[in-house]
This record gives structure tokens, sequence and C-alpha cells, in this order.
């Protein structure tokens, strides 16, 4: 019998799921971090200390429930639970964060005479708060990669593909949240929307299960695969991709950071309104969307994986270092800042201007940061049978990275280093690690110096 039409099916299903899925998880981080904000402030502390909280969830759960999804017989009935436990999870969370404040003052007389543990005790109320949810939205990406990969060599190009339109779809949430949700229905009637969309996506891969074979070594056959690496290059040596992956994870690390400092430089120049905030928060997420998107098509091409990860950390840090001053010689900030305040009332050619500003500083850089991701998860799969959980794992290192990348600069860096100092600190790291991975794949003896640099 072909199963043909159905494997098709059945993978515009599940991107059309998790497109809108990506919106709804956008959709709760920028109204949860507005609540948030409103009791925390809006302190370059308090902002990390909201994200952190979100991704700590997102890590925990690619990292245990992804090995859920390496024995589950049918991984799309398992996404269909996740899906309704996030929309029940979220409306629980949004009414416990509406009645934050008296919890928030505790903590205050408690801890209110230390910073540190103060900042330490918000994280965790904040992180309770939110952990439910965020930890089945951490586990989505793990358990469709389960699904859809039957083979080492298709992990790269179905991941990658998962990862961008998930971004995707986050761009949108985080577009309409800004633009339109808030503004016109508060910070309720988005949450009850999103949480309406998860429910639904949750019930349509219950059918779509149900309906449609999904057995994971049948689940998209159709799909082109991507051709395996061409011979002569040798795999990582187990050593080599353990320190990849916790390269990623510092890659992480630098790259929250790098949203945290441009963001807070464009501030000054772009202002401090909810419009401008999401216009960066959308360019960030666009670039990463985009860079995770074009790697699939390198799957089929890059002879050493290993290595491309090593050239994308130093190619990101020097065009991340490259980026503030490339705007500020094309453009005074001053005379930007005095264009966006003169506009204030024309909010189309604000918009886009504010966008056009956002995307020249952040573009370049987040592409390349949406392309590490894919690269190191399919350097990490080797059976096919471990997907969910090998990409849990990855998933959970260079989200912890993230983590760290929303506390350090608001807690210490950017008192300590200033911002374009710090931005020069991150550039360093990702060009020292990109080094050291380049100077590991030089190890191998298989070619000569010179031609093992160029692959």
């Amino acid at each position: 019998m072909n199963q043909q039409p159905p494997g098709r099916v059945l993978l515009a299903l599940v991107l059309s799921l998790f497109f809108v899925s990506g919106a709804a998880a956008l959709v709760y981080e920028v109204v949860w971090s507005r609540m948030l904000m409103q009791v925390f402030g809006s302190t370059a502390v308090a902002v990390g200390t909201v994200l952190a909280a979100f991704m700590s969830g997102l890590a925990l759960g690619g990292w245990y429930i992804g090995k859920v999804a390496d024995r589950s017989p049918n991984p799309l009935r398992l996404y269909a639970r996740l899906e309704i436990g996030i929309a029940l999870a979220a409306l629980l969370s949004h009414t416990l964060l509406r009645l934050i404040n008296p919890f928030h003052l505790a903590l205050h007389d408690l801890f209110g005479f230390s910073g540190l543990a103060f900042a330490v005790m918000r994280f965790v109320l904040a992180f309770g708060l939110v952990l439910a949810p965020t930890l089945l939205m951490g586990a989505t990406l793990p358990v469709l990669s389960r699904l859809l990969v039957r083979g080492p060599q298709f992990a790269g190009i179905r991941l990658s593909t998962l990862y961008a339109i998930n971004t995707f779809g986050a761009v949108i949430g985080v577009l309409l949240t800004g633009f339109l949700l808030i503004g016109r229905y508060g910070v309720h009637v988005p949450v009850y929307t999103a949480a309406a969309g998860n429910f639904l996506i949750g019930c349509t891969a219950w059918l779509a299960a149900s309906l449609l074979p999904v057995d994971p070594g049948r689940a998209a056959p159709d799909v082109p695969p991507c051709n395996p690496a061409p011979d002569g290059v040798s795999a990582p040596a187990p050593a080599t991709l353990n320190f990849i992956v916790i390269g990623l994870g510092i890659s992480g690390f630098t790259s929250f950071a790098y949203e945290i400092y441009w963001t807070r430089s464009l501030v000054f120049i772009l202002g401090n309104s909810t419009y401008a905030l999401t216009t960066m928060l959308s360019a960030f997420l666009t670039g990463i969307a985009l860079g995770g998107f074009l790697i699939r098509f390198g799957f089929r091409r890059i002879r050493d994986q290993a290595a491309v990860f090593g050239w994308v950390q130093v190619l990101l840090g020097v065009v991340s270092a490259m980026a503030l001053p490339l705007l500020f010689s094309i453009a005074d900030p001053q005379a930007l800042n005095q264009h966006f305040r003169q506009a204030a009332d024309q909010a189309i050619p604000q918009i886009f201007t504010s966008f056009g500003v956002a995307f020249l500083v952040m573009l370049v850089p987040a592409m390349l940061i949406g392309a590490t991701f894919p690269l190191v998860a399919h350097l990490g799969v080797d059976d096919w049978r471990r997907t969910g959980s090998v990409i849990g794992r990855t998933y959970a290192v260079n989200t912890l990275g993230n983590v760290l990348g929303a506390l350090l600069p608001g807690l210490f860096l950017i008192s300590w280093l200033g911002i374009q100092k710090g931005i020069l600190l991150m550039a360093a790291i990702n060009v020292a690690l990109g080094l050291v991975v380049l100077s590991l794949r030089l190890m191998r003896p298989a070619q000569p110096p010179l031609r093992r640099l160029a692959v």
C-alpha cells in the first residue's frame, strides 16, 4: 500500500501545528514578561530574571521529556498531550501571576536587605510560576524531532525545518502581541487566545495520531532526503563532540547576552516603548529563524559540520563586534533619536524605520546564532531511536546558556564593563571557542593541515 500521501499530509500538518505553537509560546512570554516587570520593575536585572525563569523551564522540559519521546510508541499522541497540557498549565500560571504582588512584597520584606538574595528569590518566584507550561513547551521540539527523524542523515534537515518553522511562528506571536493584542485587549485575552490555540493544536494532533501512520520509522518517508556527508571526513571523536555541545551552551550564553546588550543600546535610539521592544525582539527572532532555515540546505554540501560550527563561532564574534560601530558609522545616534522623537505620532513610518535599524544591527549575527543549534544537534544524532533524548539534551544545554546570558549582563557585566566592552568580551568568547573547535579538527590524521582547515 502506498503511504506517500499520508506521509506528506503528516509532515505539512506537523509543521503547521508547530508554527502556531511557536506563536502561542511567544504570546505567553511577552504577556507574562510584561506582567512580571510591572511588579519587579523594568531594570536589566528584572528583565533578565523574567527571561531566565522562562528559559529554565524550557531547558528542563527538553532534557527530561525528550527521553520519554524515545520510549513513546506514538510521538504524535505524546505531542498532543503536551499541547493540551500547555493550555491548562498556562491558564493556571496566568491566574497565579495575577496574584503575585503580595508574594513579591513578602520577599522584599524578607530579602530586601541584600540585592543578590532578593534577585535570586525573585527568580525562584518567577520560575515557579511559569515552570509547568514552559516545561511542557521545552519538550515539544524533541518529541516532534523523534517523530520526523528516521535516520541520522535526516536529523539536520528535519530538525532545522522544525526549529525554523517554530521560530517564524514566534516572530508572528511577538508582532501580534506587541502591536495589536495587548494594546487592544489588555494582558488577559491574548493568554486565553493562546491557550485555546494550544488546546486546538493538541486536539488536532490527537485526531491525526489516530488517522495517520505515525510510526517514527515511517513518519515522513517522502521528504527529499539530505545526502550523507562525502566520504573522507571523519566524524568528531566523542570528546570533541562533547566539547562542541558544551560550546553550544557557551554560544547560547553569548547569544542572549548580545540580545540584552543590543536592546539596551538601541533603547537610547528607538525608545523604551512596547513597540520599540517588540521591534527589536522580532528582528532578533527573524534572524534566528532565517539562520535555522537556511542551514537545512547546507547539510547536503557541508563536509565537516564540526569545523563549520567553529567557523560560525569565529564569524559570529567578528560581526557581533562590528554591528553597533557599523550602525553608528552610518547614522549619528543622536540624530536617529531625534528623528524617532519627531516621528512619535507617525506609527507606521516609525515602525518600519525601527525594523531597519534593528535588522542592521541584529540580522546577520542572529542568522549565525540560528544555524548553530541544528548543526550541533545533527552531529549528536547517531541513532534515530535516540533522537528525542539527544536533541532534548542539546536543546537543554543551549537553553541553559541562554539563562546565563539573560542573567549575568544585568546582574554583573553591564555595571562592570558597560555595553561596548561587554559586547567585545562576548565576541572574544565566540572567536576563542571557534578557534579551539577548529584546532581540534586540525588534529584529524586523515588530511594534511591546510586541507583540514579548509573543510
